[in-house]
């Protein structure tokens, strides 16, 4: 049976055989084949040693981006643009590195090959022909929805402490289940990631958060401890340990006020990040928007008796910003999020309020100097009304009407907004010979607010209109 394959992935694939090597499609691109989902990139083993495979590569003229060689057996193929990895079957054994493992060596074996992986889902392979050959039942537990690992759990997550977070992010990109065994094995494994790096941790994060399930594999974190678990950043003349999330562990079981929430702070974390679109900025603003409810300061008690966070927000966009900073992510990402954690309540708030008070939170939203744009001010605005869509349908309620209505209303308003002079319908140049080059910059501004404030609509004509007015007063007056 023949099956859909890239052409220049079967070309490597036919070019190994020819020369009478084998060659077949493993990992990733193999599960998400049998998912009926078309894979974002490919892997191919073979029997080939590394200088075979790049050998090869030059005879038929295509490029190669990296040779691990003898590390790791990995050759980068690239076909028109394209890259392929090609690793040499092999098998491995793991010392004190919590990732890396400490002795590797080739083997013409797939099976062995394919028992040194980590989970069932990713232990199979497929020839050119459509032959899945699956020696540990991989087909079985994509069926059942079932994240396990090949082979013995604790021996698993004790050579590559890295697969704690893998089995976490699959569980939440697949949305499976992990197996009983599996999930029991992973607490006790925790302290291994003190020797993950940073950065391969912050990757599994993300890749987790823009799961199909995200809820799933946050729950997870926090379940089998990782959430607080400590990795660590090389520095020059040491490791520093930097504590992943726990944080987010601290909201678990930090009850609310059950006339507006039905879960507890992670409960409603949770069910409110489901709820957000796969988006990164969006879904880590959903994830640490109430990341302050319940801390020494901001928890309070109402006099009725229930529990109150007043002021959460406001803290919560600074624990954010620590977090993500921690985690070394872009500057202008972590601006951003702390930004949609700091005003979630604020938007949120306004959805059911009269309009007005919507045009005066975008107006100040619009002058605040964090938007350089027009469009950077939309893009904002319109994660920002996801984190609070996702926020009001976390609480267990319905989304009100006007709440809907409301986040309508903005996006809206945001599209005729200027936050910039460039955004304004006329330039420097247009208003020139009205007053001179002296005030050019002094009119824009002043167009600028009266825009913003709705005085103006963001049209030449009138903006032409209005620069020459304020140059006839100017020039009434002395100026």
């Amino acid at each position: 049976m023949s099956i859909s394959i890239p052409a220049y992935v079967r070309s490597v694939l036919e070019a190994l055989t020819k020369q009478g090597f084998q060659a077949v499609l493993v990992g990733g691109c193999v599960r998400d084949h049998l998912r009926g989902v078309e894979p974002q990139d490919y892997d191919i083993a073979t029997d080939a040693l590394p200088d075979d495979v790049a050998a090869l590569a030059k005879r038929q003229g295509w490029g190669l981006v990296e040779q691990l060689g003898h590390l790791f057996g990995v050759v980068v193929i690239v076909i028109d643009g394209q890259a392929v990895e090609v690793a040499t079957f092999r098998q491995e054994v793991y010392g004190e590195d919590a990732h890396r493992p400490e002795k590797v060596w080739y083997t013409k074996d797939l099976a062995l090959d394919l028992a040194r992986r980590d989970f069932t889902v990713n232990a199979m392979a497929l020839t050119m022909t459509g032959e899945v050959f699956d020696p540990f039942d991989g087909q079985r537990d994509l069926a059942a929805g079932v994240i396990r690992t090949v082979g013995r759990a604790g021996q698993r997550f004790a050579e590559d402490a890295l697969r704690l977070f893998r089995a976490c992010r699959f569980a939440a990109q697949l949305d499976f289940s992990l197996d009983e065994a599996t999930e029991a094995a992973m607490r006790p494994a925790t302290p291994r990631v003190r020797g993950i790096s940073l950065e391969r941790v912050r990757t599994e994060l993300n890749k987790l958060l823009l799961g199909a399930n995200p809820a799933l594999g946050v729950r997870l974190l926090v379940r089998t401890g990782l959430a607080e678990a400590v990795c660590r950043k090389k520095q020059p003349d040491a490791y520093k340990e930097v504590p992943v999330l726990p944080e987010l562990a601290a909201l678990d079981g930090v009850e609310q006020n059950k006339q507006f929430h039905a879960f507890d702070v992670l409960g409603h974390t949770l069910q409110a990040l489901n709820q957000a679109p796969a988006e990164l900025a969006v879904r880590w603003g959903v994830l640490l928007h109430d990341i302050a409810k319940g801390t020494p300061g901001v928890r309070g008690v109402r006099e009725d008796g229930n529990p109150t966070d007043y002021g959460h927000a406001g803290v919560g966009a600074n624990m954010a910003a620590a977090i993500l900073q921690r985690l070394e992510m872009p500057p202008g990402f972590v601006k951003r999020v702390a930004w949609l954690v700091d005003q979630h309540m604020n938007l949120g708030i306004s959805f059911c309020a009269e309009p007005d008070v919507r045009v005066r939170w975008l107006r100040k939203a619009a002058r605040s100097k964090l938007f350089r744009t027009q469009d950077d001010l939309k893009e904002g605005v319109r994660q920002l009304v996801a984190v609070c869509v996702a926020d009001r349908r976390g609480m267990g309620t319905d989304l009100l009407p006007c709440y809907e209505a409301g986040a309508k209303h903005v996006l809206e308003a945001v599209e005729t907004m200027p936050v910039h002079t460039s955004d304004l319908a006329v330039g420097g140049a247009d208003v020139l010979p009205l007053v001179g080059p002296r005030q050019v910059r002094h009119v824009l501004v002043r167009l600028l607010v009266r825009v913003q404030d709705g005085a103006l609509p963001n049209r030449h004509k009138e903006l032409m209109a209005a620069a020459l007015a304020w140059a006839r007063r100017h020039r009434e007056n002395g100026g």
